[in-house]
């Protein structure tokens, strides 16, 4: 349970308060989410290469792919992007594929599209967004009307923190973060660093260097960045094996300064820090994970993400657990 798993856990919030937070979120329904005004789909029939360029331009992690009536048919990830890199490196291929998209989509996770109607209330959304899908396709005759990610929901709850500010108040960042981080030294390929983020089934790594320091965060979104900035897509397989991890990343999130060995910033939070201002910096940096560090260090002691704070907000009391 969250509230074993530390002797410091300052979680005293009384059944009632999580029984409150239900019934909040039973009172809004998908209609009232902050949704994209525009939803961005891809068509089935085309190649990871639009997809790549779509994905980046619209600076999106994932996008529903319809047929050619305009139905779901799945979700692509910028996790199966990756997978798909890593697979082909390793049969051996010299170069990128172009990839129809209705062979990719899901190879990431395997899991189920989640969806839902503009009826549907937040507590069932919620719970389709701590699943292995991590978000929900709001669907209206089976064609994609928009999507809600897990960065939705904390838009959501960040305006109306005042609404369950009490609850919010019993939880600092290191009750709801993950423990421990998984890492990959500084001097590793980007190649290395995609085959273990694949293997671990992650969206991301922790660069660290010798000593453990955290320098900065290698996820599924800067391959796919990379290659949106690239001419060529076909040839990122030898740029990754050649690449150092920390300057690939530097260099994918400034496409002016290319090769440059530049250093992306890390974005972090103190160990102590309320739930609730954790809630407002991921609001405010549009970030999906942020490394828990104890003030005056630089090592990680666990990785806070929009589904740790959807799962402890929903999470039933270990002491008297009850029904949803």
């Amino acid at each position: 349970s969250f509230c074993s798993k530390r002797s410091s856990c300052r979680c005293q919030t009384s059944r009632d308060e999580r029984m409150d937070f239900k019934e909040f979120l039973k009172q809004y329904k998908v209609k009232d989410l902050p949704l994209p005004k525009a939803l961005v789909t891809l068509p089935s029939k085309k190649g990871l290469f639009h997809a790549i360029q779509v994905l980046t331009d619209q600076h999106l992690l994932s996008a529903p792919v319809v047929d050619d009536d305009g139905k779901l048919l799945g979700i692509l990830d910028t996790l199966d992007v990756a997978s798909l890199v890593v697979d082909m490196e390793a049969a051996g291929k010299k170069s990128l594929t172009d990839e129809r998209l209705d062979k990719l989509m899901g190879r990431s996770t395997r899991a189920k599209v989640a969806s839902c109607s503009e009826e549907d209330s937040l507590d069932q959304v919620v719970e389709c967004l701590i699943g292995p899908g991590r978000r929900a396709v709001v669907l209206k005759d089976g064609k994609p009307l928009s999507i809600i990610t897990q960065s939705t929901a904390i838009m959501f709850l960040h305006s109306k923190a005042k609404e369950f500010e009490a609850l919010m108040s019993s939880y600092v960042a290191k009750d709801v973060c993950t423990d421990g981080v998984i890492t990959i030294d500084d001097q590793a390929t980007a190649l290395t660093a995609f085959q273990t983020l694949v293997a671990q089934g992650v969206s991301s790594l922790t660069i660290t260097d010798e000593s453990g320091n955290a320098i900065t965060v290698v996820s599924a979104t800067d391959l796919v960045v990379a290659l949106g900035h690239e001419q060529d897509k076909s040839a990122i397989l030898s740029e990754l094996r050649d690449r150092n991890v920390v300057f690939f990343v530097g260099d994918s999130r400034k496409p002016d300064k290319r090769f440059s060995h530049t250093r992306a910033p890390i974005i972090s939070c103190g160990s102590d820090l309320p739930l609730s201002q954790v809630i407002e910096k991921f609001a405010t940096t549009r970030v999906h994970r942020m490394l828990v560090i104890p003030q005056g260090t630089r090592k990680p002691e666990g990785v806070v993400s929009l589904i740790d704070i959807c799962r402890i907000l929903t999470k039933p009391l270990p002491e008297e657990p009850f029904s949803v």
